[in-house]
Order: structure tokens, then sequence, then C-alpha cells
């Protein structure tokens, strides 16, 4: 084919001029209805997103009401002023609550054992059992019930407990009823070394001239020397307070001492070395173990027939043991033929003085005390009791004038067939325990075994025997009396002692149609609330050990 004509190539070129215009028009149409659609899109989109979120968020309070101005107040009248009143009365406080007798009974009783306890550490044994005693016997007498009483029955059970443990305690030294070791009057007499003043010396050389004299017609030479002095002038200043309980106490056994010491040929005024030794205690022990008023060892005590058991120590007996003092200071003067070097072996043991004697060949005590050979407690012993013996000769001369001494017991001596309780033996001779302790010193429990040689009252003899022929030889142990008092019937007594009417009248073979008379002595059996006590107190049985005899001159007493 040929090539085309200019008229065929001109019409394509019209024809594509209008056809570019309407298809750019539609472009452009199309383009803004893209944009339209794409912008109404996004609007759609914003409201849903406005819609989200208004449904999220909580709706708007209300606004506050405006505030709305209040009436007028009305008028209001005038009144006249109130009347006062009176005050109400204040509310009543609230009733106590009413005391319980049975607290403060059971508090009592514990105060009462708590005094007790107190004696019982400062070693007052002895007051301490009575102390213990008369606690449990205030609330046996008590007009409670006690088994009945849950409260009272404990307290009673406590009680008993208590002071078992405390008998316990004190059993392997002899019981609650033994002396506790007390310092000697020779304990408390200082060393002596300082001189005295020529006027002091020449006024104790005038005081004792009399002394002196009197001394010479004696058996004991009295001498006066620097050491006596010094003692002399220490007894009528610094200790006369001793001197003076000496010479008071040594009015109840001068007498006995005499006799005795009259009978064994000794100078009585060697009574003056039991003032030294114990004051005449009979009870005093020493740290070392002496006892009485002369203070024994048991070792030498037992060379002279002093015994001793579980319920007796002679040593405290006064008359037994001043008389096997008086035995042993006779032996004494016969081994070393001299007072002074006598009564210094009592001191320290023979075997001592023996020892001395020999190692220095002197046999006089001035010369041994000179050399210093003696110990310390020996050279001021013998000065001491010289001392003492001249200001008794003249105490009158030394300031000594009316003083009142102690009278002699006057005793009688009714012998125990059977084990005897003190307690019943005070209410059959109707005096305190307290004076048969006195009268019977040696006895070291509230109970004398049979065979011991009971001291009464003179006066009181007659009443014992009476009373105690009331209680069985078998119960006199547990058992008690009691003399009826004018106006008693048997039903007071019975709620008394807790026991029952027909019990108490048959115990004393009795009727009890009649009420007893008055003065009539009444056995008492003892009540299970007091036996039950009494069981419960009883400590196991012991013995205590046997102790070792000691050599004669290794004793610091004798």
């Amino acid at each position: 084919m040929g090539s085309p004509s200019r008229r065929e190539h001109a019409a394509p070129r019209i024809y594509s001029g209008a056809a570019h215009k309407r298809d750019a028009r539609r472009r452009r149409a199309g383009a803004r209805t893209h944009q339209c659609a794409q912008a109404l899109a996004a609007a759609l989109a914003l409201c849903l997103v406005l819609a989200a979120a208004c449904r999220t968020q909580p709706a708007p309070l209300p606004a506050p009401p405006a505030p709305v101005a209040p009436p007028p107040a009305p008028p209001v009248p005038r009144l006249a002023p109130p009347t006062p009143q009176p005050a109400p009365p204040p509310a009543a406080a609230p009733a106590p609550t009413p005391p319980d007798p049975l607290a403060a009974f059971i508090a009592s009783l514990e105060q009462q054992y708590a005094a007790a306890l107190r004696l019982y550490h400062q070693g007052q044994l002895d007051e301490a059992r009575l102390a213990f005693d008369a606690t449990l016997d205030r609330l046996l007498a008590s007009p409670y019930p006690i088994p009945s009483t849950p409260r009272l029955q404990a307290e009673l059970n406590s009680l008993l407990d208590r002071t078992q443990a405390l008998e316990s305690d004190a059993f392997p030294a002899g019981g609650l009823h033994q002396s506790q070791p007390q310092p000697t009057p020779l304990d408390r007499i200082p060393e002596l070394t300082f001189p005295l003043d020529a006027a002091t010396r020449a006024q104790i050389q005038s005081d004792t001239r009399v002394g002196l004299e009197a001394a010479a017609r004696g058996q004991l030479p009295l001498v006066l020397n620097d050491a006596v002095m010094r003692y002399i002038h220490y007894f009528t200043t610094t200790g006369r307070p001793d001197l003076l309980a000496g010479f008071r106490r040594a009015g109840r056994y001068r007498a006995m001492v005499d006799r005795i010491f009259t009978a064994q040929g000794l100078p009585d005024d060697l009574i003056y070395m039991a003032q030294l030794e114990s004051g005449f205690d009979p009870r005093l022990v020493s740290s070392a173990g002496a006892r009485g008023m002369w203070q024994f060892m048991y070792s030498r005590a037992e060379d002279y027939g002093l015994r001793r058991t579980h319920w007796v120590d002679d040593r405290q007996d006064p008359e037994k043991s001043t008389l096997a003092a008086a035995r042993h200071l006779k032996d004494l003067y016969a081994e070393f033929g001299n007072w002074y070097l006598a009564m210094a072996a009592y001191n320290t043991g023979p075997r001592t003085i023996q020892e001395v004697v020999a190692r220095t060949g002197y046999a006089d005590f001035w010369k041994l005390s000179a050399l210093g050979a003696l110990p310390r407690g020996v050279r001021d012993y013998v000065p001491v009791i010289l001392a003492i013996a001249l200001i008794a000769k003249n105490p009158r001369q030394y300031g000594i004038a009316n003083l009142q001494v102690d009278s002699p017991d006057e005793v009688q001596l009714e012998p125990v067939a059977s084990p005897l309780d003190l307690r019943l033996a005070a209410e059959c001779a109707q005096v305190t325990l307290a004076d048969l302790q006195h009268l019977n010193p040696s006895l070291l429990h509230f109970l004398a075994p049979a065979g011991f040689a009971l001291r009464l009252p003179a006066d009181s003899a007659r009443r014992f025997r009476q009373g105690l022929a009331q209680v069985p030889p078998r119960d006199r142990i547990a058992w008690r009396l009691h003399w009826v008092r004018p106006g008693e019937t048997w039903p007071q007594l019975a709620r008394r002692f807790r026991l029952t009417p027909v019990r108490l009248a048959a115990a004393n073979h009795l009727a009890l149609r009649r009420p007893p008379r008055p003065g009539t002595p009444l056995a008492l059996p003892p009540s299970l609330v007091r036996r039950l006590a009494s069981a419960r107190r009883a400590p196991a049985t012991k013995r205590p050990a046997p102790s070792a005899r000691r050599g004669a001159g290794g004793a610091a007493r004798p």
C-alpha cells in the first residue's frame, strides 16, 4: 500500500485532542470524587471516635441552684430570765465490796508465819518453833470447819509443808531447838596492852586494898599487877555492862556452885570462870562447839560423866556440868600444883600447858606469860578472872551498889516414866513452856525421854502429878490437858477442842449427864485435824552421826 494522504492524517489529530480533554475532565472529576470520599470517610471516622469518647465520660453535674434568701425571722418575744434550779445530787458511789473475813484470817496467819520465819533465819530456833506452833494452833482453833473449807485446808497443808521443810533442814543439827553458836563473854573482851597512867594505877590500888585483904584469907591467891589492873579498868568502864549482867545471873546459881565447890575442896572464887566462859548461860554454844555454863567440849565432858543423846545434853545441865567442872579443876590442880596453871589448862587443854612447861622449864603462869610462851587467849584468861574476883570482893568501891541479882530457882524433881511432851507437862503443872525450858536447859527438844528427872517449880509439883495421872502413859506425846473453868460445858469444850462430847467424856471416864466440875483436869485426845498435822510434821527418822573423840590437849575448850 502506498503512504496515506495529508487529509487522512489530519482527522485523527482533531479527534484525539477532544477526546483527550474529555478524558482529562473525567480524571479531574474522578479525583474530586475520590477526595470527597476520603474526606467523608475521615469525617465519619472522627464522628465515631467522638461518639466513643462521649460514651466513656460521666455526665456533667447539674449546676447548683442559686441561693435563696431566707424569709425574715419573726420577732422573738422577750422572756424573763430562767429561775436557777438546784444542782442534781451527785451519783451515789458504788457500795464497797464487803470484806472477806476468811481471806483476812488467812492473811493474818501468813503474817504470823512470816514473823516466825524471821526468828528462824536469825538463829532463834526455840523461839521460831514456838511461833510456828502458835500459828498452827491458831489455825486449828479457829471457828471455821477446816475439812469443809477448801481455802483453810489448803492453808493448813501449806503451813505444814513449809514448817516440815524447815525442820528437815535443821534436823542434822538437832532440830529446831538447838542453840546456835554465839560469841562468849571471853570472845567479846579485847586484848589490853596499853599502860595505865599513874593516877589510874593509884586509884585501882586503893580500891582493891579491901579485896586483896579478903583474898589473903581465901584459897585462891589474888594478885594486882599491870595485866590485872588493865582489866579492872576495862570492867569499870567499857566492859561494865557485861560485868553487871554476869553478876546479876550469878545469883541464880551461886548457892549451888558454892555447895559443890566446897564439897570438892575448891576455892569459891573459881565461880567467876563460869562468868567468863558463858556469863552463866547454860544454853550458850561457842563457835568451837563448847556448850553450857562451863563450856565443855564433848570429848572432855565424856571423861566426867556428862552424856549426850538425841534428846539430852548434860553439858547444858547447870548442876551436872558444875560438878564435872569441879572434878576437872581438882584434877588439873593436882597435876600442875598451881591454880593459875590449872585455870589456864582448863581454857586451852592440859596438853598445851604441859608442852609449854616442858619447852621453857618454867611452871609459873606470869613468867610464861611474860615470855610470850602462852597463846594470847590464855594470857588474858587468868588476869580477867582475877579482875572480876577483885571487883566482886568490894563492888561498892567501884560504884556497884544495890544490884538486883536473880533469885535461885526453887525446884522439885519429878522422874519421867514414859516419853513426855513438854507442852503437856506445862499444862499439867499450869506453868508456861518457857518456865520448863528455863528449868530444864539440857533438853534439846520439846520432849523429855523416859528416865529424865524433870525440874518443876516446887509449888506446882502436886498439880503436875494430878494432871499427868489423867493421861495414859502411852499417849503423853500427842495428848494435851485442860483444866476446867467455871461455866464450861461439854458442848463448849467439844467445839473448842474439835472433839465430840462423847469422845471427850469417854477419854476422861466421866458421864455426859453432868457438866464437868471446875478445876478438873481433862485429858484431850488429838482431834482428826491435829492428828493429821502431827503426822505430817513428824520428821524422818534420823540419828546424828557420833562425833569423833578429840584428844585431851586438842580442844580450844575443856
